[in-house]
């Protein structure tokens, strides 16, 4: 019986190990920072009250040793038998700013909008292949519902009241993506991804031009890790500043 049960806690043991196999990773900026720029609020005071002191721009955000937040990673055309989850992806406006500032989710996943401050904002999406939206949530308002059916590139969502208000999206046929954090860390969750070599996408608004032109997960903005049954380090990506048209 006790080697019955040491089995079991084995076997468990390796289900646990298997299920909490990542991608993880950094992203790092090669090239002189930039200034990172105020965002001015005088236009809606309810906005500026909102913060106690300065608010940056979240195009481009790197920490002291350059490592970057906001750039998307995804598994390229993943092997998988992920289902759609339950759980929405949330965004919410806070602080007259949009939270998260980018994000990823599955085709058919859903997407709760919120709205956290004392004053209207309205979102109104830029999607290309997905029906656009564009509508008014004034203060206090329920949580609004989306839901995207067809899988798109990058495309941004934006406040018309509130001109510096953005947020970029990605929908993808998988759940295998993340963001960087504020040290430029990333870590993708493999669960019922099947083994194998796959190519690993990076994306930054800031290169978002350059990446249309080139195509997305073009050589520069990939590196290929092999998936087998251990948590993959893929090391530090780095973005160069796009060279200048001649």
């Amino acid at each position: 019986m006790k080697t019955k049960v040491l089995l079991l806690l084995s076997c468990i043991g390796l289900i646990a190990a298997s299920e909490s196999m990542k991608i993880t990773g950094k992203v790092q900026y090669d090239g002189k920072a930039p200034r990172a720029k105020k965002v001015n609020m005088a236009a809606d005071p309810i906005c500026g009250k909102a913060h106690t002191g300065p608010v940056f721009n979240e195009s481009f955000k790197i920490n002291d040793e350059k490592y970057m937040e906001n750039v998307v990673i995804w598994v390229n055309n993943p092997k998988h038998s992920a289902e759609i989850p339950e759980t929405p992806v949330v965004l919410d406006q806070t602080g007259c700013t949009y939270v998260p500032h980018v994000t990823g989710i599955m085709k058919g996943q859903n997407l709760m909008i919120k709205n956290s401050d004392k004053t209207l904002h309205n979102i109104h999406s830029m999607s290309e292949v997905n029906s656009s939206f564009n509508f008014a949530m004034p203060a206090k308002s329920d949580p609004s519902m989306k839901n995207f059916g067809e899988n798109e590139d990058p495309f941004y969502i934006k406040c018309d009241v509130h001109p510096w208000m953005k947020t970029w999206v990605v929908i993808l046929e998988h759940p295998y993506w993340a963001v960087t954090d504020k040290d430029g860390n990333y870590s993708i969750n493999l669960d019922s991804l099947e083994a194998g070599t796959y190519d690993l996408c990076f994306w930054h608004e800031k290169w978002d031009k350059a990446m249309k032109g080139a195509g997305y997960c073009s050589d520069e903005y990939k590196t290929t890790v092999t998936i087998s049954d251990k948590s993959v380090d893929a090391g530090t990506q780095a973005f160069k500043r796009p060279a200048k048209k001649k």
